[in-house]
């Protein structure tokens, strides 16, 4: 039994404990992975491109390379 048909057996709206979710963009995470810089899939955390200090990035739509994920992002750097 999951915790949400549980709630509901007892008269109880799950989605009063729920945390909304949060807004999401579109864009790619970049990560500080020692010392260095990623753009990362926002949905796999996969590391996507590398980052150095003097990159200027607008607007790339990336394929995550992710064999489970394959979703598309944009990277704004």
């Amino acid at each position: 039994m999951s915790i949400k048909s549980a709630l509901e057996s007892e008269g109880i709206d799950f989605s009063e404990y729920m945390n909304p979710p949060e807004p999401w963009n579109g864009q790619a995470l970049i990560r500080n992975i020692n010392g260095t810089k990623y753009a990362c899939c926002p949905f796999c955390q996969k590391k996507a491109l590398l980052i150095s200090p003097e990159t200027k990035i607008q607007h790339l739509k990336l394929k995550c390379k992710g064999s489970s994920c394959k979703k598309e992002f944009e990277v704004n750097v």
